[in-house]
């Protein structure tokens, strides 16, 4: 039997080199017993990937990556086992598309203004996908500005560089009750990555979240260290959290990063999805009560 998820990846349908199948079979080549479809403030990937799941018999989760902001600060929140045809959700991902658009050409503009040009051709290549920074990343990287997507977000794309816009997104409160009338469960994603410059702030935040409502947080991910492990699941014993993980995989976008194992050492274990179905299931038979 296998015993291990990725509860946090991503396809072209968001800012991944893999389509949904390819991801699909590449996790059923990897022996995941499980993985969770968690694009950008999209589901466009979903019905496909969950297709193929069930005609190669691997189970595919209903997932979301939500950018949300706090104190001025990035926070994103995954979304599973929601209903993926919820209207309230698709009016909420229809609005982030268009702020998503408005943000890309403003980004373009500035690294113009910069002395960094990118062509309407570079973006042409991607066709109807949802353009993100990691797709401008990709294309400064073709063309020499950077080595690889930490180098081209940290040189141009971080807080004070060239390219960066802030882009209007909702309170992370918002997003978790979303999630939640959509039936699905909400969990604080890489609280590492929230306040890079001020951990405590990061757990701070975190802490704020799941006094707020959020049902848990990414207790494994890839760029945890001791350090944030340790945090991580003192805020789930704490709370009395749900905990989730996940690769964060992108394909060959971020180099040595393999699905499911993120950079060789992260297992994420099926008794992490058991616990989540679990609590799904109390839930809803509370409200048929």
């Amino acid at each position: 039997m296998n015993q291990y998820i990725d509860l946090h990846t991503h396809s072209t349908a968001s800012d991944s080199l893999f389509t949904p199948t390819e991801l699909v079979r590449y996790a059923a080549e990897k022996g995941l017993a499980a993985i969770s479809l968690t694009d950008h403030d999209t589901t466009g990937g979903l019905k496909e990937a969950m297709a193929e799941g069930e005609r190669i018999g691997l189970e595919v989760i209903p997932g979301i990556e939500i950018t949300t902001l706090v104190d001025g600060c990035d926070v994103h929140i995954i979304g599973l086992l929601f209903d993926p045809e919820d209207p309230g959700l698709h009016a909420h991902i229809a609005g982030m598309a268009k702020s998503r658009a408005r943000r890309n050409q403003q980004m373009i503009a500035q690294l113009a203004a910069a002395g960094i040009d990118i062509c309407p051709e570079d973006m042409k290549r991607y066709g109807d996908r949802q353009i993100s920074k990691g797709h401008i990343a990709a294309v400064l990287i073709r063309r020499g500005y950077a080595t690889d997507l930490k180098d081209a977000l940290d040189r141009y794309m971080r807080k004070g560089r060239a390219g960066y816009v802030r882009r209007k997104t909702p309170p992370a409160e918002a997003c978790i009750d979303l999630i939640h009338r959509a039936g699905g469960l909400a969990f604080v994603a890489h609280i590492n990555q929230i306040d890079p410059m001020d951990p405590e702030h990061g757990i701070h935040i975190c802490s704020r979240l799941l006094e707020a409502g959020a049902d848990g947080l990414e207790t494994k991910y890839c760029e945890y260290d001791a350090f944030w492990e340790e945090q991580a699941e003192a805020l789930a014993r704490r709370y009395n959290a749900l905990r989730s993980g996940g690769s964060d995989f992108h394909g060959a976008i971020k180099k040595g990063l393999d699905l499911g194992t993120g950079y060789g050492g992260l297992r994420v274990p099926v008794s992490y999805l058991d616990a989540i179905k679990e609590e799904l299931f109390r839930r809803r038979a509370e409200t048929h009560i």
